[in-house]
Order: C-alpha cells, then structure tokens, then sequence
C-alpha cells in the first residue's frame, strides 16, 4: 500500500470502522451525566430513633426519597402517606399530602405551606439535611472519586453531635447519626436508583390521583374520605414521629 493510500484511509475511513468507534464511543460508560444533584433518584432509608435513657422506646421507620426536576416526595410506606413537594419558576414551594390507600390527595398552596419557603427549607426537603447545616460541619475524611466519592462530615456542639457521610455528585445523605442529651437517631441509606423509567412511573401514579384544595375541605365535609381525615388529624398540623438531620419533625402527616 503507498504512502498515498495509507493518507486517504485515515482521511476517509471505511463505513465499518466508523459503525465501530460509534457503537463503541455509546457504550463506554456515562456517569458524568447520571451522578449530579438534579439526576432523577430514588433513595430507600431507614430511621431509628432512640432513647438512651430507655432502650425500649427505640422506634425504626422507613422513608423513600423521590427526586424528579423541581418535585420531590417523601414517602411513608408504614403510615401509606406520601408527600410531594414543587418548587415553580418564582420559588414558591406547595405541598401535596396524598394518602396511598384511597388514592386521594389533599393540595396547600405555597401561602399555606407557612415553614417551607427559602432555599435553605428547600434543600432540607430535597436532600434530607439543610444547605446551612452542611456549612456548619467540618469535614473530616474524603475517600473514591466520581459517583462514588464520599465525604464524612462532624459538627460537635454543646449537648449535640452529628456525623454524616454525604455523596456529594447527587447531595445525598448516605448515613447519619446525630445525638442531643437521651436521644439518639441514626439514617442509613439502604438502596438507591436512578431509574428513570420507576421515577417517571412513582410521579405519574401521584398526577393521577384526586386531590381536594386545602381551603376547600371546609365546604366538603360531606366527603367521607375527607371527614375520616379530619378526624384522624391528618389534615391539620401533627407530629409524624420523624425527624430530619437538624432534629425537627419531617411530617408525613403534616405540612410544615
């Protein structure tokens, strides 16, 4: 083969050499665009919360983490309550509290959703500890690289410790373990996802369900769905028993 030949091979490829640096450039791995804080993920976490002082009051409990765009859910499997939290184009945040097993669902507006509305409340919601919180802990060990770099936090104050173990390509709390006088409450992250197909499915099921505007549920109390949440103090401020990484109560049975 000359020279001349040789040029105009690498100038012009063969169609098959070309077909195989494309199929080999799509399947080398993408995790530079799967791992960041606006990836769609699902994270399976379970919650324990004790009393030092009395070892049978320890409770466990299991949330799930929906994250999708500017919505993100907290789900209750235990109690069959979820709620979905979205943040629109002004910032404003509202909240949807559906209730799994009737399929029903009751909305507040952001001018009732009174103690969520900066992004400091935001990014406690999307990421299960809060932006402030963070900047408050020093960082004590930095250990993988890419999707899998974890970063371990300490905050030590008067009568309170925290430690957390961040994933910082999706701002994911991995575990957490925090102790104020007698009480103990340890996260653990168990599963994780970033399946778009089971994240796009969990939202869609929600937008299907029949929601009821807060303001509007004095005027249908003839509901019997709506008369048993009342009843029950679902739709009103209550104590879920569940607590984020700065010890305040997380609802699940409650808008903030």
């Amino acid at each position: 083969m000359t020279f001349a030949t040789r040029f105009k091979l690498i100038l012009n490829p063969p169609k098959a050499a070309m077909l195989f640096i494309g199929a080999l450039i799509t399947a080398l791995p993408t995790h530079a665009e799967e791992c960041n804080p606006s990836t769609p993920i699902s994270a399976h976490y379970q919650v324990t919360s004790r009393n030092t002082a009395q070892a049978e009051k320890t409770t466990t409990k299991q949330l799930i983490l929906w994250r999708q765009k500017n919505s993100v859910a907290e789900q209750f499997p235990a109690k069959g309550i979820t709620e979905i939290w979205e943040r629109n184009h002004s910032n404003s945040i509202k909240l949807n509290r559906y209730f799994d097993a009737y399929q029903r669902g009751i909305e507040y507006s952001p001018s009732e959703v009174k103690d969520v509305n900066g992004d400091d409340d935001w990014s406690m919601k999307t990421q299960l500890v809060a932006d402030s919180l963070l900047q408050k802990m020093s960082l004590s060990n930095r250990e993988g690289s890419g999707c899998d770099r974890e970063e371990s936090y300490l905050l030590a104050e008067k009568n309170y410790t925290a430690t957390l173990v961040w994933l910082p390509a999706y701002r994911l709390v991995k575990s957490y373990h925090m102790q104020s006088g007698s009480r103990e409450q340890v996260w653990t992250l168990n599963k994780m996802t970033t399946d778009k197909n089971s994240i796009n499915h969990f939202f869609k099921q929600y937008s299907d369900y029949k929601t009821t505007d807060y303001a509007d549920i004095g005027d249908s109390e003839s509901d019997p769905f709506l008369r048993k949440m009342i009843r029950l103090g679902f739709i009103e401020h209550g104590s879920s028993g569940m607590y984020d990484t700065q010890g305040n109560d997380i609802g699940g049975e409650h808008h903030h």
